[in-house]
């Protein structure tokens, strides 16, 4: 077996025992902790009350002293079934919330004196930015280094860990607030950097405000926007390669020293192996993949090009047609040969999803103004009529870039998918510049043909499993900035094979409402298929009592005594646990292995590098998804069994993404709900039209 290791390091207690201060009014630097974390003689002196406040192990007049262990002493109890456990004794040491606190605070005073950039909030983690070997050549900003520390107990050993991660890089402009705010609205100032320290701009201390000349902001999206700055294409070179040699960098330079473990003593040579026991793989199965006349492939790509589609489209009346600016007709050109199978690297519709592609010329939509482009397309397609026994399909050549800082070009690539929409049109959006620019454009066409089947009804392929009855809800959200407001978004799967019966969208505290639509389907469910087995819902985030109640009562309520297993799905972009393949020099792990974390707590690599020799670079270093296993019926998540089939089920949903012929990190019931929900505010009425929540119109 590859040997893999974590981005942990190890450390012993720095004392046996340690003097703590503790008072019921909070002062200047002190931390507040929770009442059920504090020792009870601090309660026995003060009181009961929500909150009391430590300066740990500075003495303050007037503060009660506590003294205690930093490990407990433990007990055999026998509980009422009879079964002997060894239990930690009720106030035998300190707490381990509050002594990761102080440890947090050690760390974030000692990079502190050393006058690094720290960011003020040290309770969970602390963040730390140290100067980029490689600056901005322009000289418009100050590029930093950003990494994480985070104090843990006993996750992956037995020992304390500390948990290290590289953040990314940070650019803080040389010009001043001052200077900037003509240009850039006041709100769009997040951190700031004044006197050598890090700052919320509405949190500055009063002399940064009386000194606005000596403050520098972080660069934003915000701050981008405002000064009509150019997005930067994203960064697709080796995650694991940059993030482990920058902390490995971190590690010899800032933490293996006298002086770091003066405060935390590292107890392990380096980041720790992971333990074999840990380490598990899906099924090998779980990769195949089942496209035309059943054959089975596990790259997308191969399987589709050799095979075919697993279902063609249901209507066989489908017309294709272009919506353009007067100056794209050499684009549109381009895209109607290819699709005609006319131009060399792609064989055309007809032959590679299996699709008749005609282009209807009446239905075509040209437009005069590129800057603003929504009047006309408005009145256009309101003053179509779309014949209902036709399938139509828009093809949108949009002048205007997606990520372009003009808010209102923004809104007409919402706007017209909206209208379409209402149309009972599906649309596929096409960017000019890089059909004209990109000699290597033609492998673009796999992924519009597989989002176009999908858009028309068909499955591109489907999941090599045997059908179970189960049905599979899908919980996704997405923030948005311009409003702050998180919306959920949902997918129901009434099979496990991994094909999509509903889409609906709720702002983030309608709770009853999405469990009102998570019984509905259950109904649905109920009514055509018998023997309902188990409710499996994926989730964006823990899922909270409130959210699963009203579930759990519904399905009393209609009489179906069934487990509801709750899989919570995180990324782990950065700031979160994750190991590497120590035995090959690209250090990510084969896809489906996954790595057990502690109870119910798993890493899941879901990538393209399908065994230890086999790897498109093309195809991406995507990180690890972060699972948790819970159960109406606790008992089931013991099931290794069980846990392993709904490791296996959130693996093969990453395969069903119908954007691209390459797997994703993320599954879909979570990346298509996001998706929904990120276009949803954009929408009249925050309503999806009626035609879009059985399509994947979103693609």
């Amino acid at each position: 077996m590859a040997k893999h290791c974590f981005n942990i390091l190890t450390f012993n207690h720095p004392s046996d025992s340690l003097t703590f201060y503790f008072s019921d009014k909070e002062q200047e630097g002190t931390t507040r902790i929770y009442h059920s974390l504090v020792p009870d003689e601090v309660i026995d002196k003060y009181g009961e009350q929500e909150h009391y406040y430590t300066s740990f192990c500075q003495k303050i007049e007037g503060f009660i002293s506590v003294t205690k262990p930093t490990t407990p002493t433990f007990e055999k109890i026998t509980t009422e079934e009879g079964i002997e456990k060894t239990v930690p004794v009720s106030n035998s040491a300190l707490s381990s919330s509050i002594l990761k606190r102080y440890y947090n605070s050690l760390i974030h005073s000692h990079f502190k004196s050393k006058d690094y950039l720290v960011k003020p909030n040290f309770v969970s983690d602390t963040e730390i930015w140290l100067p980029s070997e490689t600056q901005d050549k322009e000289g418009i900003y100050k590029t930093f280094d950003r990494f994480s520390l985070k104090v843990q107990f006993r996750t992956v050993s037995n020992s304390l860990e500390l948990l290290v991660t590289f953040e990314g890089k940070s650019k803080i402009f040389k010009t001043p607030v001052s200077e900037l705010f003509e240009e850039v609205p006041v709100k769009a100032f997040n951190w700031v950097v004044y006197e050598k320290g890090l700052h919320r701009f509405d949190e500055l201390p009063d002399e940064g405000k009386r000194n606005y000349d000596k403050v520098y902001p972080v660069w934003n999206f915000e701050i981008r926007d405002a000064l009509h700055q150019e997005t930067e294409a994203p960064d697709k070179t080796n995650k694991y390669k940059k993030f482990k040699t920058a902390i490995d960098k971190f590690y010899r330079e800032q933490l293996n020293t006298a002086e770091f473990k003066a405060i935390i003593p590292l107890s392990s040579k380096g980041f720790i192996p992971v333990n074999e026991v840990r380490i598990g793989s899906i099924e090998k199965s779980s990769n195949k993949l089942v496209f035309g006349n059943q054959k089975l492939h596990h790259v997308p790509y191969y399987g589709i090009t050799e095979n075919g589609p697993f279902e063609l489209s249901p209507s066989s009346k489908i017309h294709f047609f272009f919506i353009l600016h007067e100056d794209d007709r050499e684009v549109a050109t381009k895209i109607h040969n290819y699709f005609n199978g006319k131009l060399n690297g792609f064989r055309g519709l007809s032959k590679f999803i299996h699709t008749p592609y005609h282009p209807d010329k009446e239905l075509a939509i040209y437009f005069k103004d590129r800057d603003n482009p929504w009047p006309e397309l408005y009145e256009q397609i309101n003053d179509k009529d779309f014949d209902t026994d036709i399938q139509h399909i828009a093809i949108y050549i949009t002048p205007i870039s997606k990520n372009v800082p003009v808010k209102s070009q923004r809104l007409v690539y919402y706007k017209l998918k909206e209208l379409l929409l209402k149309k009972g049109v599906s649309s596929q959006v096409i960017d000019p510049d890089k059909v004209i620019s990109n000699d290597k454009y033609h492998f673009s066409l796999p992924n519009i043909a597989i989002a176009i089947l999908a858009k028309l009804n068909g499955t591109p392929w489907r999941l090599d499993t045997k059908l179970k009855n189960e049905l599979i809800v899908g919980i996704g959200a997405f923030k948005h900035t311009e409003v702050d407001i998180q919306y959920i978004g949902s997918a129901f799967s009434f099979s496990n094979t991994g094909k999509f019966n509903r889409f609906e969208c709720f702002q983030k505290d309608q709770t009853k409402e999405l469990a009102g639509s998570i019984l509905r389907a259950v109904k649905d469910y109920v009514n055509v298929n018998t023997g309902i087995r188990r409710l499996v819902i994926h989730f964006y985030k823990d899922m909270s009592r409130e959210e699963v109640e009203p579930i759990e009562n519904g399905l009393k309520e209609l009489e179906l005594n069934i487990p509801v297993f709750i899989v919570t799905i995180n990324k782990t972009e950065s700031s979160d646990i994750v190991a590497f393949d120590l035995d090959w020099k690209d250090l990510m792990p084969v896809s489906g292995t996954f790595i057990k974390l502690g109870y119910n707590r798993f890493l899941l690599f879901n990538n393209t590098r399908y065994s230890a020799s086999e790897f498109n670079f093309n195809d991406g270093f995507s990180f690890p998804v972060k699972l948790k296993i819970n159960c109406s019926n606790p008992e089931l998540v013991d099931d290794y069994k069980t846990v392993k089939e709904l490791i296996d089920q959130v693996y093969q949903f990453s395969r069903m993404y119908w954007k691209s012929v390459r797997q994703q990190n993320l599954p879909v019931t979570i990346k298509y709900p996001e998706m929904v929900a990120e276009m949803l505010p954009y929408f009249e009425g925050n309503e999806i039209p009626d035609y879009g929540k059985d399509n994947l119109w979103f693609l």
